[in-house]
């Protein structure tokens, strides 16, 4: 299960108008596109990103595969109903940066979760004594994927906070879920 992370932020709009608009497109997405392998989206509001001086927006796109990426930037790329609905809440963005992320392990849903700690293993230390370190607070962890994107390698997902080690350089995010449409079916 991989996820494409888009990270952004309101550019010439309001709160107001840029939410619905934002939630308008997933759901016009989510209910049009129909994408091989792509299992819905989420949208969350984040406190912090370390690029950014004001409150940022993730859109999280589930999917089965890498594959599914090109098909859906095709879709958006092409299909105009799908474009033109896209394109209304492009203008109004900015500061948008990606990254693609698989989940390790715990709730595939976890990214909705009010608490976020983008954490990376320290240098030095091999992958596996860092995933022996962390497995007390990793329940829900993800991991970035062909070193794409601009946060930090590990993300730890949580409904509570947690305390992290510092020498694991945790970047803290308050989180508010703004909208949730993901089909996950599991095998029998």
């Amino acid at each position: 299960m991989l996820a494409y992370v888009f990270w952004h932020q309101i550019g010439t709009s309001n709160e107001e108008e840029y939410e619905r608009n934002l939630v308008e497109f997933h759901e016009y997405f989510n209910k049009n596109a129909k994408v091989e392998g792509y299992l819905g989206s989420l949208i969350v509001r984040v406190n912090h990103v370390p690029w950014a001086e004001s409150g940022v927006y993730e859109d999280w796109y589930f999917m089965q595969s890498s594959k599914t990426l090109d098909l859906i930037n095709n879709t958006i790329l092409e299909k105009g109903d799908i474009k033109a609905v896209h394109d209304k809440i492009a203008r109004m963005a900015k500061n948008g940066k990606g990254g693609l992320y698989g989940i390790i392990k715990g709730d595939i849903l976890s990214p909705s979760y009010s608490h976020a700690y983008w954490i990376s293993k320290p240098s030095g230390m091999k992958y596996e004594d860092f995933y022996i370190e962390i497995e007390p607070f990793s329940r829900n962890l993800w991991r970035r994927q062909l070193a794409m994107g601009p946060l930090s390698e590990f993300c730890v997902f949580s409904a509570t906070p947690l305390e992290i080690p510092q020498k694991f350089s945790p970047i803290y995010q308050q989180r508010r879920l703004l909208y949730s449409n993901v089909q996950i079916t599991t095998p029998p």
